[in-house]
């Protein structure tokens, strides 16, 4: 299969180094403030987007128009998803995006979702989230932080909404509290802290590289090709679960 690196940082090298372990061709090679050239995109199966916010609907609207699969990995542009996914339904052309790519985040989500359902039970239990990356990462939290806070205030009835951190004063108990660290070259650091008055749950996930997010993004793109439509990285896992499981009538443990 034939791809194409829409974006050619940090993670389009991780992605151009990884691909020939999956058996995929990385047949163009875009900077982000190129254009996209249907010359160079000629045989192209499936692009992958790592740009920025504002770039990135573009992009893949134009991915669409040129009746190209697409999987993204840029974070920050989903208040423009409605004019994506009309672009993408249009074409016929299939769309994988997520605010993380690492399977192991993937997982991490399910298990923060079934622990905030457990932990709501005892009210003594409080939750906060905490998120650490390099200094170059721009979105602060980062786009895996919002949606693992957006899974907090689902799973947890008793969180309406939440806030960064630190607070002004006091920080009211309906607000989730979500704290961010940027430092170093942190490849990604996620921490949900369940506390009591006797103990602490701790939930962790942490990036060893950017190899884990460029594998997930390489076989998001095997997934999607050829299948139209609008996914996330839940819809893949589902995918593998039921395959997992063929016996089971509800793989998904959402």
């Amino acid at each position: 299969m034939r791809i194409a690196l829409v974006g050619y940082g940090r993670m389009g090298r991780a992605l151009d180094a990884l691909a020939p372990e999956l058996g995929l061709h990385v047949a163009a090679r875009i900077d982000r403030n190129e254009g996209l050239d249907p010359d160079r995109l000629a045989g192209v199966d499936v692009a992958i987007d790592f740009t920025l916010p504002e770039v990135a609907p573009d992009v893949l609207r134009r991915l669409a128009e040129l009746g190209i699969d697409a999987v993204s990995g840029t974070t920050g542009w989903y208040d423009r998803l409605d004019d994506v996914r009309a672009a993408v339904e249009r074409a016929g052309t299939g769309l994988v995006y997520a605010p993380n790519f690492s399977i192991g985040v993937a997982l991490f989500r399910r298990m923060v979702r079934d622990a905030a359902r457990l932990a709501a039970i005892e009210p003594d239990y409080d939750v906060h989230l905490h998120e650490s990356h390099h200094r170059h990462k721009v979105d602060h939290p980062s786009g895996t932080a919002v949606a693992i806070a957006d899974d907090l205030l689902e799973a947890h009835p008793r969180k309406v909404r939440w806030e960064e951190d630190p607070p002004a004063g006091e920080r009211p108990p309906e607000v989730l509290g979500v704290s961010v660290s940027r430092h170093g070259s942190v490849p990604g650091t996620h921490v949900v802290q369940f506390d009591g008055p006797h103990d602490r749950i701790e939930l962790r996930h942490e990036a060893r590289s950017r190899d884990g997010f460029a594998r997930g993004a390489l076989e998001a793109a095997r997934w999607i090709h050829g299948r139209p439509g609008v996914f996330t990285l839940d819809d893949l896992l589902d995918a593998r679960l039921r395959d997992a499981h063929p016996d089971s009538s509800d793989a998904s443990t959402t």
